[in-house]
């Protein structure tokens, strides 16, 4: 009696423990919020939407859409262009930047946005 008892005290833990880090799981595989990245500017208003796309429009998507092998990624959608946004860092961020292969670095204040953008968690909205 005393061990089924037990029994069920450990089934019904591990149960709970395991419910927990399910969800979480499914939530980042569904799309969900990604509780691992903390905004480092939270005061700073910079979205895809409101201006990470029209940079994008202006500089990039010349090379970087679907259909062309020039450069990966289709960055003419949110979607297509988060998993990229990280590499913005090194490949766009930097004073000497290689992006926009065969151009001069964008302009500073281009390039500090985007480094709040990517450091934000790349919000869309």
């Amino acid at each position: 009696m005393k061990r089924t008892k037990l029994l069920l005290i450990g089934i019904v833990l591990f149960l709970f423990g395991c419910s927990d880090s399910a969800s979480e799981i499914d939530s980042e595989l569904d799309g969900g919020p990604n509780t691992e990245c903390i905004p480092e500017f939270p005061g700073m208003d910079v979205t895809y939407a409101n201006y990470v796309a029209g940079v994008l429009n202006k500089y990039c998507i010349e090379c970087h859409h679907t259909g062309n092998s020039q450069g990966p990624g289709d960055f003419t959608t949110y979607s297509g262009v988060l998993p990229y946004a990280e590499k913005f860092l090194a490949r766009v961020v930097p004073d000497n930047a290689d992006m926009p292969q065969g151009s001069a670095p964008l302009p500073k204040a281009v390039r500090d946005s985007l480094n709040v953008w990517v450091k934000n968690c790349a919000p869309q909205n």
